[in-house]
């Protein structure tokens, strides 16, 4: 591959990165929202009491842990591609113009 595809490539990977990143959040911001709202609901009419449970934490969904994971990865495959489009684009192109 050349140095621009391999560049276009990392960029695609970087955006899918950020992409991700963005899921992540808005999934666990969904999730601590409706902890939220059930903590207030269980609060406000005594449900907490009768079913004999104290307020609820927010944990982290599978959603974001497999967003997470995918934008590690994503952000991995980024770097490995500007590194490798940096690096041999350079070496290929001098050594066909060595032999002449």
């Amino acid at each position: 591959m050349d140095k621009q595809t391999t560049n276009w490539m990392a960029i695609a990977c970087f955006a899918l990165c950020a992409l991700c990143v963005f899921v992540a959040i808005e999934r666990y911001n969904t999730n601590a929202d409706n902890v939220r709202a059930m903590n207030a609901m269980q609060g406000g009419h005594g449900f907490g009491q009768l079913l004999g449970s104290g307020n609820l934490k927010p944990a982290t969904p599978t959603e974001t842990r497999y967003a997470g994971f995918f934008a590690v990865l994503l952000a991995a495959g980024g770097v490995v591609l500007l590194l490798k489009g940096d690096g041999s684009g350079n070496r290929d192109s001098n050594r066909g113009n060595q032999g002449e």
